[in-house]
């Protein structure tokens, strides 16, 4: 009866660590998701490249550039340093908010995945 009672312990503890493993394994796959989702947004990511006209797959960016150039001729709020134009670069309130986002959940994701990566 003991040795029966020694080998559930064994094979409880067994059992403990694999689900240890796999959770740590599933942190940082999350982590890696985590990463790639937030630098998708960032200027040269897949979403955010589009909208940079500076960027050789920036379609979006570069017809907002196009129009930005028609407004810059005729001066007001939609050229690219006007109040409503300043705030779509990377700088701006809206393109600065996309990619501090972008950064932070890059950032994120690293860290997760970094972390479990050093305790293996």
């Amino acid at each position: 009866m003991q040795s029966s009672s020694m080998t559930m312990l064994k094979l409880g503890r067994q059992t403990q660590l694999v689900q240890l493993r796999s959770m740590a394994t599933i942190k940082e796959k999350v982590g890696e998701v985590i990463e790639k989702a937030g630098k998708a947004f960032t200027d040269t990511g897949k979403v955010g490249k589009k909208f940079n006209p500076d960027h050789p797959d920036g379609t979006a960016g570069k017809e907002a550039q196009k129009q930005g150039k028609e407004a810059d001729k005729q001066g007001g709020a939609l050229k690219k340093d006007g109040a409503i134009g300043k705030q779509f670069t990377k700088e701006g309130a809206i393109g600065g908010t996309a990619q501090k986002a972008g950064e932070k959940a890059e950032g994120l994701g690293k860290k997760m995945e970094g972390e479990e990566k050093a305790k293996k």
